[in-house]
């Protein structure tokens, strides 16, 4: 199985077991079906991973990143951000640069991403709801700035620098948004819509 559809397998089981149930039910929001091959076009074109209304018939993208209890540490989330080493050009930019989904829904499940271990999942360690359209606009305007050599986001100036941190494995890079601060700098413009265990 390649990295993308073992990530995609387990996407798509804790949308299913967790999310679903105990996320969207919850904010009124309905899942619209979509043919899988443009729900995959989508996903690795346009960073959007499923598409949903609300109670008033708005639709609304949303990509979802899971994660298993290894880092329930952390107390931020990720995007994707380049992969310079791959052959393809047009795949040096990740989804940071391309994604069009309105949230991102990030959480650490209560179990492993193992396959054989994945019935044991009953629940989010902790998960968070970031509008995509308040965080990016935060970027174009310079107050959440992306930087090489940092471990940890920082605020600075009543900036937020963040950190460009490379995979294990060397194949990508990815940002880390520290949650609590985009809270305490960008609280007021409802950033986070809603969240558990991070603040």
């Amino acid at each position: 199985m390649s990295i993308y559809s073992s990530d995609r397998n387990f996407t798509d089981y804790v949308h299913k077991h967790l999310t679903t149930p105990l996320i969207y039910k919850y904010l009124g929001w309905t899942e619209k079906e979509m043919d899988a091959t443009e729900l995959q076009f989508m996903d690795m074109n346009e960073g959007v991973d499923y598409i949903f209304e609300d109670r008033n018939g708005k639709t609304i993208k949303v990509q979802e990143r899971f994660r298993d209890n290894f880092y329930q540490k952390y107390n931020d989330c990720t995007l994707r951000y380049r992969r310079d080493k791959n052959a393809d050009l047009s795949k040096h930019e990740s989804e940071f640069y391309k994604i069009k989904a309105d949230y991102l829904i990030y959480g650490i499940t209560n179990g492993s991403k193992n396959i054989h271990e994945r019935h044991i999942l009953t629940d989010f360690i902790k998960y968070v709801i970031v509008d995509l359209t308040v965080l990016y606009d935060k970027i174009q305007k310079g107050l959440i700035i992306m930087q090489r050599g940092l471990n940890v986001s920082d605020i600075k100036q009543q900036k937020m620098i963040v950190p460009i941190k490379d995979n294990f494995d060397n194949s990508s890079s990815f940002v880390a948004f520290d949650i609590n601060q985009l809270q305490n700098l960008f609280g007021q413009d409802k950033i986070i819509k809603n969240q558990k265990g991070y603040l």
